[in-house]
């Protein structure tokens, strides 16, 4: 027995294709052809299609899948699951998008209007034929009941599975005693234009020149307009997968917000995180400007007054939170190291948000997962956080060896520093040059022997790596450093205070090796039994020297022509510790009882502090 009929066809600018099935599908006469047009009847029901475009009249209507970027009604905005329009004959929009039917199911349409306002390549046509007992628009309603859901939300549209369109509607509208009629209309020229360009960007989602030409050469064989082609093309860039991930998690973001009325930090940085990835993966932006204008209907999102870096620390942890866990795959390398910068700048800063972000993310992470009971998350998170433990671990022990005196520096804390070393390598391999290394050697207020160290301690971590020394080559030429700087702090001490008595004397070399032996049995008695190098000594003599020239001579005229240059440039080229310095001046301001807001106005001049580890 015949349990459906289909008739395939091409008038004008489209291919059609119509199917009937139902009661009486089998020995049904539903058709004539005319010179320019094809008329499909039954019962009150008629679709003619002429070479211009369709008229229409009966109980039915008109369906397809909805083209990424098109206006939708808020209903089938906020409902994910609903993926086709439907119209039905005599039906409009009343106020709050309420469905009003009539009786005046007569109507047509044009081609160019049809493939503009609704689907650029396919669009549905359908009637129900029955001897129905009520008027039109109670008719329609009944339709619209039975198969409006289904015909909403089937994807056998997209997937071109007539039958099983066919075969879905009839058994949605379990009506016996009808007899269902759909016609499917293709526009040639718009269909070839989707299929070649879908072939050409599925491939590496972009178009070469040769590519881009013959498209051109479509488009004016079938005379496509601009605006249709920008439709077909925004529309599979949506439909590419990769694309598609992304898309779909920064709509369902702005339905959220919009549902809310309100944006909460977390979803301003998801979008924002959404848009970087779009991005580095080569989404056309245009597909999130398009859901803008769309959802925000011309409402501005406004963005959280914060610093960049910590918009952008918000937006990478956010990422743990999208609802498509292949998304939270796209966490890589970089986006660690801008992490690890962004707590470095918050931490140089005193800047307590970031870690303010990241415990208002480990406690969503935790709620989440007790929630489900699945750690997934939090472990996810925790591998996160460990390059800041690492961070915290790296900066203090070096912080410490920079500005502390007497750090006990072992192979130990070497070898600790070379593993966290080789996962920042991992990462980047100037991450930790960069954030260690370079920020404490440009840090204003390291110390000469601190810098020193640090420096010994890059060049030897370069010297194990390369099997040109071991921990303990190294370990010893830090001994070497702390020691002298121990004996150099003694030497000050001691050669500062017979300085005061016999400045005159000291110019000679003979009277400063007199001296230099007197300091050695000073300290000896002291249990220091190091000899001191002249060396050694001539640079505390020198660096003496300069603070006394610096005190009698040019912090006088500092202060009384407030010269902030002239103390920089001192600072800069005598070698002098500038927080050595700062002391000296405070003790300066205080013997001579000068205003102390001076003093503040010489540190500031100097530029703001940067924090060290105490």
């Amino acid at each position: 027995m015949i349990h459906d009929l289909r008739l395939h066809g091409s008038i004008g600018p489209a291919e059609y294709f119509a199917f009937v099935g139902g009661a009486s599908s089998y020995n049904t006469y539903f058709y004539e052809e005319r010179p320019s047009s094809i008329r499909f009847f039954s019962r009150g029901n008629e679709f003619t299609i002429t070479d211009e475009g369709v008229y229409y009249k009966g109980t039915g209507g008109s369906f397809c899948e909805y083209m990424f970027g098109v206006d939708k009604p808020l209903k089938d905005l906020t409902k994910r699951k609903v993926a086709n329009r439907l119209i039905m004959f005599g039906a409009f929009f009343g106020e709050n998008e309420q469905v009003i039917f009539t009786n005046n199911t007569e109507g047509k349409e044009s081609f160019y209007r049809l493939f503009l306002h609704g689907h650029a390549v396919k669009n549905y046509y359908f009637f129900v034929s029955s001897d129905f007992k009520v008027d039109y628009k109670n008719r329609q309603k009944q339709i619209l009941c039975a198969v409006g859901k289904f015909l909403k939300r089937t994807d056998f549209i997209t997937g071109d599975l007539d039958t099983e369109l066919l075969e879905g509607f009839i058994s949605e509208l379990k009506d016996q005693n009808s007899t269902v009629f759909i016609f499917k209309l293709i526009h040639k020229g718009n269909q070839e234009f989707y299929r070649v360009f879908k072939d050409f960007y599925f491939k590496e989602r972009s178009l070469s020149a040769t590519e881009e030409l013959y498209l051109e050469d479509i488009s004016s064989r079938y005379d496509i307009d601009r605006y249709q082609r920008e439709r077909i093309k925004i529309d599979i860039m949506y439909k590419h997968p990769d694309n598609k991930r992304v898309v779909d998690e920064y709509r369902d973001i702005l339905l959220n917000a919009i549902s809310a009325d309100t944006f909460q930090y977390s979803e301003f940085a998801r979008l924002k995180r959404l848009r970087t990835m779009g991005i580095r993966n080569n989404i056309p932006s245009v597909l999130f400007d398009t859901l803008d204008d769309l959802l925000l209907r011309g409402k501005k999102m406004q963005e959280i007054e914060e610093h960049e870096y910590l918009r952008e620390t918000r937006s990478i942890l956010q990422s743990l939170f999208f609802k498509d866990s292949s998304l939270k795959q796209h966490i890589i390398d970089e986006d660690i190291v801008r992490l690890i910068k962004a707590k470095q700048l918050a931490f140089l800063r005193g800047d307590k948000s970031f870690e303010q972000i990241l415990l208002d993310t480990v406690r969503a992470c935790d709620e989440i997962s007790r929630e489900n009971n699945d750690y997934k998350l939090l472990e996810e998170l925790t591998s996160i956080v460990t390059y800041f433990d690492r961070y915290d671990n790296v900066y203090n022990l070096l912080s410490q060896t920079a500005f502390m005196k007497n750090i006990v520096f072992t192979e130990d804390s070497l070898r600790s520093l070379m593993g966290n070393k080789k996962e920042f390598d991992r990462l980047d391999n100037r991450l930790f040059d960069d954030i260690f290394i370079k920020e404490l050697l440009d840090n204003r207020y390291i110390t000469w022997y601190g810098r020193k160290k640090i420096s010994e301690i890059a060049r030897g971590i370069k010297k194990i790596s390369a099997g040109d020394a071991s921990l303990k080559d190294v370990v010893g030429e830090l001994k070497t450093i702390d020691d002298e700087e121990r004996l150099y702090h003694q030497v000050h001490t001691a050669l500062k205070e017979r300085m005061r008595s016999f400045f005159p004397g000291v110019d000679s070399k003979k009277a400063r090796d007199k001296i230099r032996e007197d300091i050695s049995e000073e300290l000896s008695e002291k249990g220091v039994s190091e000899e001191i190098p002249e060396r050694l000594f001539d640079k505390v003599f020198l660096d003496l020297k300069k603070e006394s020239f610096y005190l009698n001579h040019l912090l006088p005229l500092i202060i009384q022509n407030n010269d902030i240059t002239l103390r920089e440039d001192f600072i800069k080229n005598s070698g002098l510790d500038r927080f050595y310095i700062e002391t000296l001046e405070k003790e300066y301001f205080e013997k001579r009882e000068i205003d102390q807001t001076l003093l503040e106005s010489l540190l500031d001049g100097g530029g703001e502090r940067i924090r060290t580890a105490a």
